[in-house]
């Protein structure tokens, strides 16, 4: 009867933690709150610098509109962050710090693999320069990226995801 008690403790515990995400050691960079199954706490996601280094990236070379060169852009996929937390929605509104935000959809998302950059040219970006993160599009991969609107959805200074 104990063993049997035993095992059902561990089951039980193990489910139990299966949603539940660990709480950053560092500086926040990042929250994501709304239609997620995976949290730390009331439904919110908090990370730190480290834990988002952690996540499936990409990583490449990009000139924009605000630069004179092209630069190496690294981070994680969107879509390895909202897979990480268990998005549940079929649109996310992402807000900078400055509360300027845009809406993207799932297919969206799906069909061009967006990173939230960290890294510019090697180095960690800054609130200054755009960062700490900044949504990025591959515009190598798909030249229809290049048109206004999908640059305007190039939001950088981000904070905050929600799943609707």
């Amino acid at each position: 009867m104990n063993k049997l008690l035993a095992i059902l403790l561990a089951v039980f515990s193990v489910s139990c933690y299966s949603g539940t995400l660990p709480a950053p050691t560092g500086k926040v960079i990042l929250t994501i709150t709304g239609k997620i199954q995976n949290s730390q706490s009331n439904e919110i996601v908090e990370f730190d610098l480290e834990q988002l280094k952690q996540l499936r990236s990409d990583t490449f070379t990009l000139q924009t509109r605000w630069d004179d060169s092209a630069h190496e852009y690294h981070g994680p996929l969107l879509s390895a962050v909202l897979e990480h937390v268990g998005a549940q929605g079929s649109s996310i509104s992402l807000t900078a710090l400055n509360d300027y935000a845009i809406d993207l959809d799932a297919a969206y998302i799906n069909k061009y693999q967006p990173i939230l950059a960290w890294q510019t040219d090697g180095k960690t970006m800054s609130i200054r320069d755009k960062g700490p993160l900044w949504l990025l599009l591959p515009h190598d991969k798909y030249p229809e990226l290049n048109a206004e609107i999908h640059t305007g959805r190039m939001i950088w200074q981000l904070t905050h995801i929600e799943i609707k």
